[in-house]
């Protein structure tokens, strides 16, 4: 078994080991599709890798330090029974993992050196970028904005970010990789594993927003994304980095942290990693199997108990079940809500915990939708789109419906292949259609948004705001200070 943190890679891997094993020997296991589950050889999200096997390799193993994913990690190398480990990791994990895997009967450590050393150039313009560049931005809109700069100097460039749906994204990447385009506009979804035959990487900004604040990259990160360019087995010569220079307003790069990116990437320097500590999360089964109402309880008493073995190893890190809670909230809400069909509150304690640790986040559109489906019976039918209206679409709307139809997916394939009368085929369909739509957006090699510009004076601004800093401010001028 192979398990990658993303289902891009997963897939990656998945089709290069059947171009090598053959069809039937390779199957794929994420969260959202199962190819041939029952073959020997299986490539699988982290989440979704068995926990028995005979051999088990584990990608990007760093991750076991993400406070929001981690636990998957934790779960697969801690509980896991697996003869054989190989664990690919970056080296500042060494020690954390080594704890996990005490038991192993033998633990052998391989470090390896960069092959090829990476160079800080002076930073280049559209008309300047070489060729097989990638442009790294932080904002879908800043993505988008930075293609249609480039496109209106004459470059033929293509983008990839993260709400592309995998069979887009595996089209731009095949559009690069086959000399189609000169250059890919993307966020630091590169920087996950994703292997590009890149000779430069090239940053037009070196902050961005994290889900709480907007800050500079740490070294770590720019570094992970840094060490794109120049890889062995996909160019030969020495990797570029540098920084890019936008007519766009507010787009900013630290030369400061490229430096440190490239000395920390070349191993010359640290880069300020650190994976310290297992992130750990409950199962139904760690629950004691509790029936829907015993559920707050059995997470109140899971939490003092991951506590308690905590203090004995404390690199342990129980992660607070507060969204857990939440969901069940949400759906005990929804489950009360009337219906003409009445609710439907399962008595069965391993439905309510699949649907409130359903890997898709209460607050996506998707979310409610599928607790009435499962709750009361509710028909997600309503949702799906003909592929002429699908055809029609603009770039948003297609990217939205993507993901929906990829949470309908992931709905029906933890509810045994179908959720509200909705198959797993049908929306795998839907999220195909929408990518094609995508495909051929890209493919036109036209702008894809406009330059970011005030809603109000229309003069530039920053991509990812709606209002330029004065028409910002005169809109609550006339609030007193209290409000």
């Amino acid at each position: 078994m192979y398990a990658a943190p993303l289902r891009m890679l997963a897939f990656e891997v998945y089709e290069r080991l059947r171009a090598r094993l053959g069809a039937d020997r390779i199957g794929l296991r994420t969260g959202e599709e199962y190819l041939n589950p029952g073959a020997p050889v299986l490539c699988c999200t982290t989440e979704a890798a068995p926990v028995e096997g005979d051999v088990l390799v584990v990608d990007e193993a760093h991750w076991l330090a993400d406070q929001e994913r981690g636990h998957a990690w934790t779960r697969l190398l801690l509980s896991g029974a697996h003869t054989d480990v190989h664990i690919a990791a970056a080296p500042e994990s060494e020690d954390l993992l080594r704890t996990l895997l005490t038991p192993a009967v033998d633990i052998t450590t391989v470090h390896h050196a960069r092959p090829t050393a990476l160079t800080l150039a002076s930073p280049f313009r559209a008309v300047t970028l070489p060729k097989a560049s990638a442009v790294v931005a932080f904002s879908r809109k800043a993505v988008l904005a930075l293609h249609r700069e480039l496109i209106e100097a004459g470059r033929s460039a293509t983008v990839l970010y993260g709400t592309m749906p995998p069979a887009a994204r595996r089209e731009q990447i095949r559009r690069l990789t086959e000399k189609e385009v000169d250059v890919i506009v993307t966020t630091d979804v590169i920087g996950h594993g994703v292997n590009l035959p890149l000779g430069s990487v090239v940053f037009a900004e070196t902050s961005k927003y994290d889900g709480r604040t907007r800050r500079e990259l740490r070294v770590w990160e720019a570094a992970q994304i840094t060490g794109r360019a120049g890889r062995r087995g996909h160019n030969a010569g020495e990797g570029i980095v540098a920084a890019y220079r936008s007519r766009l307003p507010g787009l900013t790069v630290s030369g400061q942290l490229l430096e440190q990116a490239v000395q920390a990437a070349n191993g010359v320097k640290p880069n300020g990693l650190q994976v310290t500590t297992a992130p750990l999360r409950p199962t139904w089964t760690d629950l004691g199997l509790p029936e829907p109402g015993e559920i707050p309880h059995a997470l109140t008493g899971w939490t003092a108990a991951a506590r308690e073995a905590a203090r004995e190893r404390p690199w342990l890190q129980p992660m607070p079940v507060d969204e857990i809670r939440a969901k069940l909230s949400m759906a005990r809400q929804i489950a009360d809500a009337p219906r003409d069909v009445g609710g439907l509150w399962p008595q069965d304690g391993c439905t309510v915990w699949r649907l409130i640790t359903l890997s898709v986040d209460a607050d996506r559109p998707a979310y409610p939708a599928i607790c009435r489906a499962v709750l009361h019976g509710a028909a997600l039918r309503p949702l799906l789109r003909s592929r002429a209206g699908i055809d029609r679409m603009a770039l948003p709307d297609a990217e939205k419906y993507a993901a929906l139809m990829r949470d309908l997916r992931t709905a029906a394939l933890a509810f045994d292949g179908e959720c509200g009368g909705v198959n797993t085929e049908e929306a795998a369909a839907g999220e195909q259609a929408a990518a094609a739509r995508i495909i051929q957006l890209v493919a036109a090699s036209r702008p894809l948004a406009e330059h970011g510009r005030c809603a109000a004076c229309q003069k530039p601004c920053a991509p990812w705001f709606t209002y330029c800093d004065a028409c910002h401010c005169s809109r609550f001028s006339g609030f007193d200070d209290d409000w």
